[in-house]
């Protein structure tokens, strides 16, 4: 009876080990999206940076440099939470890093879509674009201004001047 009990143990010992050793191969998505946006909550932008896919961010210190500008200007990470879709009406939208210089290979890819308070106390949206394979990275950033009147326009146009500086 000691022996069976015992052979039982092994086995689910076994088991257990090997579920989570799936579990951590298959990362969901939206695991990496709540990685990369807590790294963002607390100012761990090399963290951020890393979570990017290498045809996205060739460099990581320059994201990582990039993800503090964003933070210095228009501030509001700490209180990012997770929306369904973004609101409607006139957004700019400033994508990290641009489409125009990346060529992704990437055909399918999900968005997680966020939203907070800036430091000004205006709302922003963000988006971010994760591969789908077995091992999701960040392919974008993107924040969203709204621009409903001239006043946000420019408030949205001078924030995204002062990143891209």
């Amino acid at each position: 009876m000691t022996f069976r009990l015992a052979s039982l143990g092994a086995i689910v010992l076994c088991t257990s080990l090997a579920s989570d050793a799936i579990a951590y191969d298959d990362i969901a998505p939206a695991e990496i999206a709540d990685q990369f946006v807590g790294a963002l909550r607390h100012q761990r932008f090399r963290d951020a940076a890393a979570l990017f896919a290498p045809e996205a961010a060739h460099d990581t210190a320059a994201m990582a440099l990039t993800l503090k500008r964003i933070d210095d200007s228009v501030g509001g990470f700490s209180t990012m939470h997770p929306i369904a879709t973004l609101p409607n009406g006139r957004t700019i939208k400033l994508e990290v890093p641009a489409r125009k210089t990346v060529q992704f290979d990437v055909r399918k890819f999900i968005q997680v879509r966020y939203a907070s308070t800036a430091s000004d106390g205006t709302p922003v949206f963000y988006e971010v674009d994760l591969t789908a394979d077995s091992k999701p990275q960040v392919l974008s950033f993107g924040l969203h201004f709204p621009a409903a009147d001239a006043q946000s326009t420019r408030r949205a146009n001078q924030l995204v001047s002062a990143i891209n500086r």
